[in-house]
């Protein structure tokens, strides 16, 4: 007897996976979802399977938030006081 019987763990896993992001992103719009999902360590191949969207859905959020964030970290250097 090999002791752990592993069929069907990985599609039972996948599912397991599939109803925490549900739970966790329930209430979250789609970027907040993405942004989310990918700081958890998924990859974008694997935010879209499970939020129902196209890869190039999550790579256009996730291009927004930089550039948002770039802009943000720009925006921030320009109107702070400079040290004498």
């Amino acid at each position: 007897m090999t002791g752990i019987d592993s069929s069907g763990i990985e599609e039972r896993l996948d599912r397991i996976v599939h109803l925490l992001t549900a739970i966790v992103t329930k209430d979250m719009s789609r970027k907040d979802a993405v942004l989310t999902l990918t700081l958890a360590g998924l990859a974008p191949r694997e935010i879209a399977g499970i939020l129902g969207l196209t890869g190039n859905q999550v790579s256009v959020v996730l291009y927004d938030a930089k550039q948002a964030a770039a802009k943000e970290a720009t925006a921030g250097n320009k109107t702070a006081p400079k040290k004498a």
